[in-house]
């Protein structure tokens, strides 16, 4: 008799296990970088520098996913920003400033609620080989449609080989409920070798856009346009993207065009290469156009599942109503202090758990 109470005890706790499952991973990631670069003030002299995450923000975060049964689970994610280089908080101090989310995804498809990456971000990052890099240089396309909102609501669903997406980021002003919003919607396409998206985002009452040529006085309407996809070539994978952005208030209109690759060499060691073309249009309240080339290659090496070296070289040429415009210290790292061109080279260990 005591056996059998045994054995039903034992069936009691596997079948709550197996309705109630449930797990938690801390996990992160570590960029650090020696990155040697011109044109670093007015002056036009380089800088040596020990920087943090240069190719990937450094992280850590928990995620969790609970089973709630019949096809129904529960997701949540916090995640840290942070500098190793120097210890610190970024994304403002926040201290789940990458994201801090929590949803639901089952059958009806995934709603989540927080924190978030835009549409805008997670469509142009599956356009490039560089998934927008952290560095200021290589990831500019994504500077004009927000990296990250708060207050936002996304929903998404899997149709066969399409994958739609919906996103609404609450304002949060009394008695108008446009002012700060944003709205966006997205779609995928993947089979086999072959991916392809397209991205719509609007978001209200932009203060400060393309780089600070529109200050908090000119306040607008800034849409976002994408279109892009990939092709897998084995053992070469080519990528190629476009964007437009448009500010309602003085015709600012952003044009960018990019291509780019990733080749793998061998089964530790992969090239990357982009270029990537960006024009705008009435920079600044004198209505002076402008272009910037860029232009990038990675030796990337893994000396593990979980860790890898690499070297990079970039070339970046303003011109016209750019040279101007770059210089500007909202741009951090991209300031070119009123120069026409910066060239910079970087080794870099990247270790991810």
């Amino acid at each position: 008799m005591k056996k059998k109470m045994l054995a039903l005890a034992a069936l009691a706790t596997c079948t709550m296990a197996a309705h109630a499952q449930s797990n938690v991973t801390l996990y992160g990631l570590i960029d650090t970088t020696i990155r040697y670069s011109t044109n670093e003030n007015a002056a036009g002299d380089n800088r040596l520098q020990l920087t943090d995450g240069v190719m990937t923000g450094s992280r850590w975060g928990v995620r969790g996913v609970e089973d709630l049964g019949g096809g129904l689970k529960a997701l949540v994610t916090l995640e840290n920003g942070f500098a190793p280089d120097a210890g610190t908080l970024l994304q403002g101090g926040r201290l789940f400033g990458r994201q801090g989310f929590v949803g639901l995804d089952g059958g009806f498809g995934k709603v989540l609620l927080g924190r978030q990456y835009t549409l805008g971000h997670d469509a142009l990052a599956s356009f490039d080989a560089f998934a927008v890099a952290n560095n200021a240089i290589l990831g500019y396309q994504l500077n004009y449609s927000g990296l990250r909102h708060d207050n936002m609501v996304k929903v998404s669903k899997a149709l066969g080989p399409v994958t739609v997406n919906a996103a609404y980021t609450f304002g949060e002003v009394a008695g108008n409920t446009s002012t700060n919003s944003a709205r966006a919607v997205s779609a995928s396409y993947a089979a086999g070798p072959l991916n392809m998206g397209a991205v719509y985002q609007a978001t209200h009452n932009v203060t400060s856009a393309f780089f600070g040529a529109v200050g908090a006085a000119q306040a607008s309407k800034q849409t976002l346009f994408g279109v892009g996809g990939s092709y897998q070539f084995n053992p070469v994978k080519f990528y190629l993207g476009y964007t437009r952005n448009k500010l309602d208030v003085a015709s600012y209109k952003n044009d960018v065009l990019y291509a780019s690759f990733n080749y793998q060499l061998t089964g530790d060691l992969q090239l990357l290469g982009a270029l990537h073309h960006d024009k705008l249009e009435r920079t600044n309240n004198a209505g002076a156009d402008g272009t910037r080339w860029t232009s990038a290659l990675m030796l990337d090496y893994y000396l593990s599942k979980r860790t890898d070296v690499y070297v990079e070289v970039d070339y970046t040429k303003v011109k016209d109503g750019w040279v101007g415009l770059a210089n500007n210290a909202a741009l951090g790292s991209a300031n070119l202090f009123g120069q026409d061109s910066r060239a910079g080279v970087m080794v870099g260990l990247r270790h991810r758990f």
